[in-house]
């Protein structure tokens, strides 16, 4: 206990080392600090971090950091494959946004007198955004305008997805729960089940892509709800629902590591 004291007061030291994984050379960064045990995280950027114990040899580390290259490897393509682009717009006419799989080209338009601005689109007319605004509208208002009318989108159509997803699932004799929603902007995962609130919640960024990616992803989640694991039995449901579901989320991860 008195070591440990006397260590907790030092102050942590970081240096930088590199493995190779897959012919490529990845640095980790280790930080000596007053800590039990060796810790490895991968950060949403694919930077590889370990915390380690005063005292702790760099050989030691290595050979741990090099026991985990299978997850860092894994970690960092899946982060790479939800990284989203950094696209600069200036929702000026010409601006391209990605709408439910569609690629959709900004018209902007003067709205009429005494009428609010305003962002319309169609599935029947998928390849345009219409964008009505009051004359000296500023990039940051028409940037509000874009992402009131993205979270309605996003609102309305998971909240559909879902009702039919539900559906489909009692019809063929579950009792699964009708679950609350969540829509957020995540890092790490298209979607998460919660058993104990009854909640799904889909990353917003999925719905760039076409809807039966957000098809399988509900079906995954709602599966969750009957196994909550993802053992043999829980593919099978999966599959009852979606027999080419390997083949969409291949399809998935495709789309959205293309548009990096």
């Amino acid at each position: 206990m008195a070591n440990w004291s006397r260590n907790s007061s030092r102050k942590s030291e970081s240096r930088t080392y590199e493995l190779r994984i897959a012919g490529e050379m990845v640095p980790y960064t280790v930080t000596w600090k007053a800590i039990k045990n060796l810790n490895l995280r991968v950060m949403p950027n694919g930077a590889v971090k370990v915390s380690a114990p005063w005292r702790t040899s760099a050989t030691t580390i290595a050979h741990f950091v090099d026991e985990h290259k299978g997850f860092i490897d894994r970690a960092r393509q899946r982060f790479a494959t939800y990284q989203q682009p950094t696209v600069e717009v200036s929702y000026e006419t010409g601006d391209i946004f990605y709408i439910l799989g569609y690629k959709a080209k900004l018209l902007v338009e003067p709205c009429e007198p005494n009428h609010s601005s305003y962002v319309t689109w169609s599935e029947s007319d998928p390849y345009t955004i219409y964008m009505y605004v009051k004359p000296a509208s500023t990039l940051d208002q028409r940037a509000q305008l874009m992402l009131r009318f993205w979270l309605q989108l996003c609102e309305a159509t998971v909240k559909d997805m879902r009702d039919r997803i539900y559906n489909r699932y009692i019809e063929a004799g579950y009792d699964v729960p009708y679950p609350s929603l969540r829509i957020r902007k995540a890092k790490t995962r298209w979607g998460s089940c919660s058993l104990r609130t009854q909640r799904i919640m889909i990353n917003q960024q999925l719905l760039m892509g076409p809807q039966h990616f957000l098809e399988y992803v509900m079906i995954h989640e709602f599966a969750h709800f009957i196994q909550p694991n993802h053992s043999p039995k829980f593919w099978q449901v999966v599959a009852q629902f979606m027999p080419e579901w390997r083949e969409v989320r291949h399809a998935l991860t495709a789309y959205f590591r293309g548009k990096s």
